[in-house]
């Protein structure tokens, strides 16, 4: 039996974020498989005769985001060597360390995936896959999950009340894989987070920022999270100026332009990009809220699909 813990990520486009993630693997000394095959079997064709939208996502993105956990079981059924991998975006960088760090954070879960704690009383209900630990039983279980959400009439009302209270506060988002990927890691036992700072190491959730598992958890710099290379390995500063070695960073959305930059090193190139990106979110989010609380029902606002009880 093979132990090692393998790193998939499921992408039938070659890409510049791709290429600069293998380029990490490599560096990183782990072992990285990317999946390009466009045929998820009859599981996936069954969940889109039955998939709601509940997204201010188009729908096309948003099956394409379902279809990996599918096209992943295809793969594993013909690779049962992997009873245990790491699925990750190809906008991650990887650093050395990353698969031992994973191994010991997940414990004896199977799942483990990545969010921020809830502030206040919003909460977007979501799990993030960027860099999540599976075990081959565990990605069955919640591809089950999936489909019964979906089939059943108790599990799409539950999901349209998820999706009312995204467009009752006029934010973007809405129902996706993580909405799912929460309920089910809650459901299951398996939603301890996997960005949680553990043994001086974490792994990020998103590098827009300074929030983490936690509020404001790093240091910002520009529109990023503050980085400081110690012997090659890039690491994050705490409010207090503790510095804590980051093992994979995620550059979700625009600040995939940044990856480039962050495996080299230059990471006053990086505060200046992301400065620039994080500006441009700003004006995004504040003109789609804009729009959503203009076009609001006296009854409040529904997302595309939401409307009407099944």
């Amino acid at each position: 039996m093979n132990n090692t813990l393998a790193f998939i990520v499921v992408e039938d486009r070659q890409n510049k974020s791709l290429l600069m993630c293998r380029e990490s693997a490599a560096r990183a000394q782990e072992p990285l498989i990317v999946l390009a095959g466009t045929d998820a079997g009859p599981g996936y064709e069954r969940l889109c005769r039955t998939y709601v939208h509940l997204s201010s996502n188009p729908p096309e993105f948003e099956k394409i985001c379902f279809r990996r956990y599918f096209l992943l079981s295809e793969y594993l059924r013909a690779h049962p060597e992997h009873r245990e991998f790491v699925l990750i975006d190809s906008d991650v960088l990887l650093f050395r360390g990353v698969g031992a760090h994973i191994r010991r954070v997940a414990g004896k879960a199977d799942f483990s995936g990545s969010y921020m704690r809830p502030s206040g009383s919003w909460d977007p209900c979501q799990i993030s896959p960027h860099v999540s630990y599976w075990t081959a039983a565990g990605l069955q279980q919640f591809v089950a999950f999936l489909l019964n959400t979906y089939a059943t009439p108790t599990g799409r009302r539950r999901l349209r009340a998820i999706a009312a209270r995204f467009a009752a506060r006029g934010v973007r988002g809405g129902v996706s894989d993580m909405t799912l990927l929460h309920l089910w890691a809650h459901a299951s036992g398996n939603a301890a987070p996997i960005n949680r700072v553990f043994g001086g190491r974490v792994i990020d959730h998103n590098i827009n920022g300074g929030h983490n598992l936690l509020a404001n958890e790093f240091q910002g710099r520009g529109g990023a999270k503050r980085l400081v290379f110690v012997d090659g390995q890039p690491c994050l500063v705490t409010p207090a100026g503790e510095l804590v070695n980051v093992l994979a960073l995620h550059f979700q959305g625009s600040a995939k332009i940044a990856m480039a930059h962050v495996l080299h090193g230059r990471v006053r190139t990086v505060a200046l990009l992301t400065a620039a990106l994080r500006l441009g979110r700003r004006a995004k989010n504040w003109a789609f809220g804009m729009r959503q609380l203009a076009q609001r029902p006296a009854g409040g606002a529904r997302f595309a699909g939401a409307a009407g009880p099944k």
